[in-house]
C-alpha cells in the first residue's frame, strides 16, 4: 500500500532536511517518478543543500539511489561518469576503478553501452563481494557473462549463468512465498538468462552465426516472451537491454533499432519525453547504419530499413505533439507528403506510390506508414481546428485509398463524418433540441448523407476489426434507429430513398459483422423491436434471430422476456424471432439446441410463476415440485455472469472461436427448497444442484427429481423477485455498462509519475447477472458471501473501549428503532430545513451525533481476518473496491446509497453495490434529496486504516476517474443509447415521468451533458435545497458558486468529490433512513 505509507511519510514530517529528501527520493521511485527520484538523489548529495555531514548509510543509499535512477532512464555514460566520481571521493583509487557498493552499477552500464575495455577491467579486478546482496551480485554475473560472450569463453559464460541463476533462485525462494507481483521480476531475470544462454550458444556455433541469430530472433519464442512481460515506464525492462547488447555484439543494427524504436514508443506514452526521444535518435542512427552497411543486403531489406526509419520520424513527431509543439510534429509528419496527394484519384495514386518505391531520391515508405502518417495529420488538424471540412474528408479519402482495409481509419472518419452531422444540426436547429434535431433531419439532405457515410463507415470498421466496438457499434446503431424513424407527413421521396439505403446497408452488415459484436449490443436492440419504420424493424428482428441461433444458450436469457411482455406487439416479434432462430438451428442440424429454445418457454413461464408467487405471513420457506424439462436442465447455459458474459479474448481477435467461456458449470435440477427472504419485496432465493460442464455434455441421462447426487459439485444459487416500482431493465443495462468499465480497467496503461504504480491497482466492479423475465419480473445471480455495511458494523465490536461504555458495540449505531438517535439527527436537520441555519446544524450533527457514535468499522477487518496477510488484502480490497464504486457512482449519478444497498464480501472484504434504480441523478428528486455524490461515512473511512480517504483510497479513485475521463467517448457512446432507451423511464420524479416523449429526449439529452461534464472534471452535482431554502447564515455574495461550469483535473475533482462526500453539512440534509452516521 504505497500511496498510504506516502501518506504516512509526508504527515510524518520530519525536520531534517535530508530525512526529508531521502523520503522524497523513496516515494518518487515507488511510484515509478525516476525524473523526479533523481532530482531528489541529487540535492541530497549537494554539499551545498546540507546544514551538516550526510549520515554515513543515508548517503550510501543515496549514491545508489542516484545510479539506480540513471540506469532507469538508460543515461548510461553519466552512470559510469557519476560512479566513478563517487568512489574518487570516498577511496584513493586509480582511474576507472570503483568501490564495491558502486561496482556492479558500473558493470550494468558498461556492457549496456558496449564498453567492453572497461567492461573487462571491471569484472577481472579482485572484489570482495561477500557483503553484497543477492541483486548486486546477479548485476556482477550477469556482466561477467556479457564479457565472456564478448571475449567468446563459452566455458565462463557457464559459470557466469550458472551463478546468475542462484542469485535470482535465492530471491525468488522468498517472494514466491509472498505474491506472484513480488515473483515476477526474478521470473523475468530467470527469462534473461534463458535467452543469453541460447544466444551464447548461437554465437559459439559452427554454422553461419549471423543467419543463426536472425532465425532465432524471428522465431514465435523470441517474440512471444517480449509480448508477455510488461515494460516499465521508460518502454524498457532488463530482457529488452539485453536485447540491445546482444544486437550489437551480433552487428544487427537493423534489430537493435526496431528495439530502440519500441523502447522510445513506450517511453512517449508513459510521458518520460527525454528518454523517449533519446531512444528515438538510437533507433534513428542505428537504421542509418544498418542502411549504409557494406554487406550485402536484399531489396526487402532495405525497404524495410526504410519504412522503421519513417516510423521513427511517426514517433518523433508524435513526441512533439506531446510536449505541444504540433507546428513542428505535423512538418515532420508530413515531410515529402505532396500536396497534390489529396487530389489523386485512385490510378494517379497507384503511381504516385509505385514511383516512391523505385525512385532512388524519394524515400522508401510502404503504404502502411504513409496512410498511418497522413491519418495521424488529420487527426490533429482535426483536433485543433485547423482545416476545412472539405480537406479533411479528402485526407481521409486518401487514407482510405492507401489502406481499404484499416479499421481505425474506417472509424476515425465515420466519427468525423458524425462531428459534422451534430455541427450541422446545431446550425441548423434554433431552438437546439431533439424535436428540432427530427425536422433538420427529416428536411436536410446533407444531414441525411452524413447519417449514411458515417453508419457505412462504422460498418466497416467493425467487419475489419473490435477494437473500437463499444464506441462504433452504440453509434451504429444510435444513428441508424434515429434517422429510420422519421415519418414524414408529405411524401418526402429523398427522405424515403435515403432511408431505404440504410436499411440496405445495415442489412448487408447483418450479414458481414459477426454476431458476438451484435451480442454486446442486445439490450439497444431490444428496445427497438417496435420501430416505426417496417424495414428497420425487420432488419432489428434479423439480427436478433441470428444472435439468437448463433448463440442460442446465451442470448435465450436476453430475449426471452419479449415474449412475456405486457405488448402483443412485441409477443409476436418475440415469437417470429425465437420460430426463426430455431429454423436456422433445423437447418444445420443442431436438434439439441432448436429443443433447449422450445423447452426454454418452460423454463421462463416457471421462473415467472416463482417470482409472483405470494407466500404466506412470516414463511421462511415452501417446498415446490421440481419442473422436468425436456430437453435436460443440464443443456441450458445458467443465467450467470461468468457464462453470459463475451470473453475479452474474443474482442480482441476476429475468429467468433470461444466467444463465451467453455468450461461453465451447469444446472441439473433445481432445489426443491424455496426460501423466502425477508426483506420488503419478499424475493425468493432459488437453488439448483450444478454439475460440471464435462459431466453435463456427456449423452447420459442425469436424474432431475431434486435430490443431490454424487456427481453434483455444489449449488448455484438465484433471486427470483418482482418488482412492485422499480424496473429490473435499468439494473440490467447498468451491469452491462459495469462490464464495459471493467474492459477498460483492464486495458489501461501506465504513464509517468504516480500513476505508474496505481496502474496495476485491481480495479473493477463486482458485477452480477440480472435477466429479465418480463418488464417487472426477472432472476438475479446470488452474490454468495455477502452482508449489507449496516448488519456488519452492527455485529462489530471496540475492544479497546471498556465492556461498559457505549461506544463499544456498533449496535447503537445500526439500530434504527433507537428513538434517540433518530430524534437527534433529526433536530441537526431542523436547524436547517426549520431555521435556515446549515452551519450551525453540521456543527450539532458532529457533535450530538458522529462524536456520540464513533465507528467501529475498522475492527471487523481485524476481527474477521486474523491471518496478517488476509488482512491486509481484504482492507486493501475494500478500500479499492469503494474507490472504484465511489468514482463509476458519481459520473453515472447513482442514488439511494443507504447502508443496505452496500453489500460486503466476508471472505474477500469486496464491496458489492446492488439496487440501481436510483441513477442520472434521481436521488436529487427524492423527498430529501441526496446531495452527496457517492457513501463516505465515518465506518467507510474508518475501514480505510489510519489514514482515511487519504492514501489508497485517494490513489485508487484517482486512478479510477482518469481512467473513465480518458475513456470518455467510449462511456457517453454506450451511455446513449442507455439513455434514449424507449423502454426503460429514466425520468426524474414522478411529475416528469408523465411528460411528453419530447420532453423525455430532452431530459436524457441533459442527463447526457451531466455526465459529459464529470468526464471533462466539472463537479455539476448541484444542491436543490439551496434554491428552496434560503440560508441565513451565510451573505447572498457566499453562496455564489462556479464550481458548476469549472474543468478541474483529475486530483482537482477528486478532491472536491471526497470533500462534498464527507462535508457534514451536506449529510445532515440527507434522509434519516440513510443513516449517515454509519
Amino acid at each position: 500500500d504505497f500511496d498510504t505509507m506516502i501518506t504516512i511519510s509526508q504527515k510524518s514530517n520530519p525536520s531534517e532536511l535530508s530525512s526529508r529528501l531521502l523520503e522524497v527520493a523513496t516515494e518518487r521511485e515507488m511510484y515509478g517518478d525516476w525524473e523526479g527520484a533523481l532530482q531528489a538523489y541529487e540535492h541530497l548529495l549537494d554539499s551545498r543543500l546540507r546544514s551538516g555531514n550526510i549520515v554515513g548509510c543515508s548517503k550510501n543509499r543515496a549514491q545508489k539511489g542516484l545510479l539506480r535512477c540513471l540506469l532507469k532512464l538508460g543515461r548510461l555514460d553519466s552512470v559510469l561518469n557519476q560512479a566513478y566520481g563517487m568512489s574518487k571521493q570516498d577511496l584513493d583509487l586509480k582511474e576507472m576503478e570503483f568501490s564495491n557498493e558502486i561496482l556492479p552499477y558500473a558493470t550494468e552500464a558498461a556492457w549496456r553501452l558496449g564498453k567492453w575495455s572497461s567492461l573487462d577491467s571491471l569484472v577481472n579486478e579482485e572484489h570482495d563481494e561477500s557483503g553484497q546482496d543477492a541483486h548486486a551480485r546477479y548485476q556482477l554475473s550477469l556482466g561477467r557473462t556479457m564479457h565472456s560472450i564478448h571475449c567468446r569463453l563459452p566455458e565462463k559464460v557457464i559459470l557466469g549463468l550458472r551463478d546468475a541463476r542462484e542469485c535470482v533462485m535465492s530471491s525468488l525462494s522468498s517472494a514466491a512465498r509472498d505474491s506472484y507481483a513480488r515473483s515476477y521480476p526474478y521470473l523475468m531475470k530467470l527469462h534473461l538468462l534463458r535467452e543469453v544462454e541460447y544466444i551464447s550458444s548461437v554465437f559459439f556455433s559452427e554454422k553461419d552465426r549471423k543467419d543463426t541469430f536472425v532465425e532465432f530472433v524471428s522465431s514465435d519464442e523470441w517474440k512471444d516472451r517480449i509480448k508477455m512481460i510488461t515494460p516499465d515506464i521508460t518502454g524498457s525492462n532488463d530482457i529488452i537491454n539485453t536485447r540491445l547488447a546482444l544486437s550489437r555484439m551480433a552487428n544487427e543494427p537493423a534489430l537493435e533499432g526496431s528495439l530502440w524504436l519500441d523502447i522510445g514508443r513506450l517511453a512517449r506514452k508513459g510521458g518520460l519525453y527525454q528518454v523517449a526521444e533519446h531512444s528515438l535518435a538510437q533507433a534513428d542512427m542505428s537504421f542509418q547504419n544498418a542502411y549504409t552497411e557494406p554487406a550485402p543486403v536484399d531489396d526487402s531489406f532495405i525497404f524495410f530499413v526504410q519504412d522503421s526509419i519513417g516510423n521513427v520520424k511517426l514517433q518523433l513527431a508524435k513526441l512533439k505533439h506531446a510536449v505541444g509543439e504540433t507546428t513542428t510534429a505535423l512538418n515532420l509528419i508530413e515531410n515529402n507528403i505532396p500536396a497534390s496527394i489529396f487530389q489523386m484519384n485512385d490510378a494517379e495514386l497507384d503511381s504516385y506510390v509505385s514511383k516512391m518505391t523505385r525512385d532512388g531520391n524519394i524515400a522508401l515508405e510502404s503504404k502502411e506508414t504513409l496512410s498511418r502518417r497522413i491519418l495521424q495529420s488529420t487527426e490533429w488538424l482535426v483536433s485543433g481546428g485547423l482545416r476545412s471540412g472539405s480537406e479533411i474528408k479528402s485526407r481521409y479519402h486518401t487514407v482510405l485509398k492507401l489502406a481499404p482495409k484499416w479499421e481505425r481509419a474506417h472509424f476515425h472518419f465515420g466519427k468525423y463524418i458524425e462531428s459534422l452531422l451534430e455541427t450541422r444540426f446545431s446550425a441548423l436547429s434554433e431552438l437546439g433540441n431533439n424535436a428540432s434535431r427530427l425536422i433538420v433531419l427529416q428536411n436536410d439532405k446533407s444531414c441525411q448523407e452524413y447519417s449514411l457515410e458515417s453508419v457505412s463507415h462504422f460498418g466497416r470498421s467493425l467487419q475489419l476489426g473490435q477494437k473500437h466496438l463499444f464506441q462504433a457499434l452504440p453509434r451504429l446503431l444510435a444513428i441508424w434507429l434515429e434517422f429510420t424513424s422519421i415519418e414524414s407527413a408529405d411524401k418526402n421521396a429523398s427522405l424515403e430513398e435515403n432511408q431505404a439505403q440504410m436499411n440496405s446497408l445495415i442489412k448487408s452488415f447483418a450479414e458481414k459483422i459477426p454476431e458476438h459484436l451484435f451480442y454486446t449490443a442486445l439490450p439497444q436492440l431490444l428496445s427497438c423491436v417496435i420501430h416505426q419504420n417496417d424495414e428497420t424493424a425487420k432488419n432489428v428482428a434479423l439480427i436478433l434471430t441470428s444472435v439468437l441461433a448463433k448463440y442460442p444458450g446465451q442470448a435465450m436469457w436476453s430475449c426471452g422476456w419479449l415474449r412475456y411482455s405486457k405488448s402483443k406487439e412485441k409477443n409476436e416479434v418475440a415469437e417470429k424471432i425465437f420460430v426463426g432462430a430455431q429454423r436456422i438451428l433445423q437447418k444445420q442440424g443442431n436438434d439439441l439446441m432448436r429443443g433447449m429454445l422450445d423447452a426454454s418457454k418452460h423454463l421462463f413461464n416457471f421462473l415467472i410463476t416463482l417470482a409472483r408467487f405470494n407466500a404466506k405471513e412470516n414463511h421462511t420457506s415452501v417446498r415446490m415440485k421440481v419442473p422436468i424439462f425436456e430437453p435436460e436442465l443440464k443443456n441450458f447455459i445458467p443465467p450467470i455472469q461468468a457464462a453470459l458474459s463475451v470473453t475479452p479474448g474474443a474482442l480482441s481477435r476476429s475468429s467468433s472461436r470461444d466467444v463465451f467461456p467453455p468450461f461453465v458449470p451447469r444446472m441439473r435440477t433445481f432445489n426443491p427448497e424455496l426460501k423466502i427472504m425477508q426483506s420488503k419485496a419478499k424475493p425468493r432465493k432459488l437453488s439448483a444442484f450444478v454439475v460440471p460442464s464435462t459431466v453435463a455434455q456427456r449423452e447420459t441421462s442425469l436424474p432431475s427429481n431434486g435430490v443431490p447426487i454424487s456427481q453434483d459439485s455444489g449449488e448455484m444459487h438465484f433471486l427470483v423477485k418482482q418488482e412492485a416500482k422499480g424496473d429490473l431493465r435499468k439494473d440490467s443495462r447498468v451491469q452491462d455498462l459495469n462490464n464495459v468499465i471493467n474492459r477498460l480497467f483492464v486495458g489501461r496503461k501506465a504513464s509517468s509519475g504516480p500513476n505508474n504504480r496505481r496502474q496495476r491497482m485491481r480495479l473493477k466492479l463486482r458485477t452480477f447477472s440480472v435477466v429479465c423475465l418480463t418488464e417487472d419480473c426477472g432472476i438475479l445471480e446470488w452474490v454468495p458471501n455477502t452482508e449489507s455495511f449496516r448488519s456488519l458494523v452492527g455485529r462489530t465490536y471496540n475492544p479497546q473501549v471498556p465492556s461498559d461504555s457505549i461506544h463499544r458495540r456498533g449496535t447503537r449505531l445500526s439500530n434504527f428503532n433507537d428513538a434517540n438517535l433518530r430524534n437527534a439527527f433529526q433536530r441537526c436537520q431542523e436547524l436547517f430545513f426549520v431555521k435556515k441555519n446549515l452551519k450551525l446544524a453540521a456543527k450539532k450533527f458532529n457533535e450530538c451525533v458522529l462524536q456520540q457514535y464513533l465507528p467501529v468499522m475498522y475492527w471487523w477487518f481485524i476481527q474477521n481476518f486474523s491471518n496478517p496477510h488476509a488482512w491486509f488484502e481484504a482492507r486493501t480490497n475494500f478500500t479499492l473496491s469503494a474507490a472504484v464504486w465511489s468514482a463509476v457512482g458519481h459520473v453515472i449519478g447513482l442514488g439511494d446509497r443507504h447502508s443496505e444497498n452496500i453489500l460486503i464480501d466476508t471472505r474477500s472484504g469486496e464491496c458489492v453495490h446492488v439496487d440501481f434504480d436510483c441513477i442520472f441523478d434521481k436521488g436529487l428528486y427524492l423527498p430529501k434529496p441526496e446531495v452527496i455524490p457517492f457513501r463516505l461515512t465515518p465506518n467507510m473511512l474508518d475501514s480505510f486504516g489510519p489514514c482515511g480517504a487519504d492514501g489508497l483510497y485517494t490513489g485508487a479513485l484517482t486512478e479510477s476517474m482518469k481512467t473513465l475521463r480518458k475513456n470518455r467517448d467510449i462511456l457517453l457512446s454506450v451511455l446513449e443509447p442507455f439513455l434514449k432507451d424507449p423502454v426503460i423511464n429514466f425520468s426524474s420524479s414522478k411529475s416528469q415521468q408523465k411528460s411528453s416523449e419530447d420532453k423525455d429526449i430532452k431530459s436524457a439529452k441533459r442527463s447526457i451533458g451531466i455526465i459529459d461534464g464529470r468526464l471533462k472534471g466539472v463537479y455539476n452535482l448541484r444542491n436543490p435545497n439551496y434554491k428552496k431554502i434560503k440560508r441565513e447564515d451565510v451573505e447572498p455574495s457566499e453562496e455564489g458558486d462556479i464550481s458548476h461550469i469549472t474543468q478541474l483535473s483529475v486530483e482537482g475533482q477528486v478532491q472536491k468529490m471526497i470533500m462534498e462526500a464527507t462535508s457534514h453539512e451536506n449529510l445532515v440534509q440527507v434522509y434519516v433512513g440513510w443513516m449517515p452516521w454509519i
